[in-house]
């Protein structure tokens, strides 16, 4: 046989009785008894023995899995977030725009924390391994001294102050499906935070919020909204600018209007599940001026003198309707 191929096989021999022995947990708690039996302190402080350990250790989990020993790629940290959208990208659906805040690695000193990288002092607790082994059943810790490192910095980056991460931004556009109600849940693939490495980034979970409209009120699938007018606009009618859920729209106000009227536009309310829309519903209120001074109020009583309070058919029906109610109260005080 090759002298290569004698001293493979043999070192092949000693691996997998290692693997035999180690791979067995009463044959492992044996080993390790034996171990310390030798020298208690040996696989406690002895940098050079756990790392002879460390290495075994490794050989023998990638013999009895394989390809599985590999890392898996981990995923970034998913996000949270919440966002006020428009009621009509609400109903309708259509793109918004959310900013995402997320931490990634420093771009400044390329994650090393440092501004030197190569003038890092090695570690002098854990040797340069960024981890220690403890305890009398070898547990394996982060070197506090280092953070894990395995090296000093000595001089700390100006912009992640050495934690090798910062806060960074993005704007991200967002799909509002039709019909989203008020705090609904929406995942974005791949919006969270970037991966340590080659992995794939987390998500958004993203938590929608209606964002209630100035002067619209939802009844029903129908928007209802106060339109204040004047006297005149009521008496003479007019061509008025009103709010929609997508904008705004002119509403024809007919003369002789009165206060509680309502005025509609069909089919432009909100989106219903089978596709219908309802409508936009105005309520005219006449508005009266704040502050009038005596004169103008002298010139109101005119104009209503002049027209005649007969002419005020609504008020003339309340007065006649209250002299009812008097005379039959008097009536019944005589009976």
């Amino acid at each position: 046989m090759h002298e290569g191929s004698r001293a493979s096989t043999e070192r092949f021999q000693v691996i997998a009785a290692a693997y035999g022995e180690l791979s067995d947990p009463a044959s492992r708690a044996a080993y390790d008894r034996r171990l310390m039996l030798q020298d208690p302190m040996r696989l406690v402080n002895d940098p050079k023995a756990a790392r002879a350990l460390d290495t075994l250790e490794s050989l023998i989990q990638r013999l009895g899995r394989g390809r599985r020993a590999l890392p898996a790629r981990k995923r970034g940290r998913d996000l949270k977030l919440s966002a006020q959208v428009p009621l009509a990208i609400a109903n309708l659906g259509g793109l918004t725009r959310v900013k995402v805040s997320y931490t990634t690695s420093c771009y400044t000193c390329e994650a090393t924390g440092s501004q030197r990288p190569g003038k890092d002092l090695t570690c002098h607790v854990c040797h340069g391994q960024g981890s220690l082994r403890s305890g009398i059943r070898r547990m394996m810790t982060s070197c506090a001294f280092c953070e894990g490192r395995g090296h000093v910095i000595l001089h700390p980056c100006l912009v992640c102050e050495g934690s090798t991460v910062v806060r960074d931004e993005r704007m991200v556009d967002v799909q509002v499906p039709p019909r989203t109600r008020h705090r609904s849940l929406l995942r974005i693939k791949g919006a969270g935070e970037p991966a340590e490495g080659d992995g794939p980034p987390g998500d958004v979970l993203l938590e929608l919020q209606i964002k209630a409209h100035p002067l619209l009120v939802q009844d029903g699938i129908d928007l209802r909204c106060d339109l204040p007018v004047t006297l005149s606009e009521a008496l003479s009618g007019c061509v008025r600018e009103v709010p929609s859920l997508q904008g705004t729209e002119k509403l024809r106000i007919p003369s002789k209007s009165r206060s509680g009227q309502e005025l509609r536009i069909a089919g432009q309310g909100l989106l219903a599940v089978d596709g219908a829309r309802g409508d936009l519903r105005y309520r005219l209120l006449i508005d009266i001026p704040d502050q009038a001074e005596q004169q103008q109020l002298a010139t109101i009583r005119a104009a209503e003198q002049s027209v005649g309070l007969g002419a005020f058919s609504r008020r003339e029906a309340f007065v006649h309707t209250i002299s009812a109610i008097k005379d039959q109260n008097r009536e019944t005080k005589r009976d």
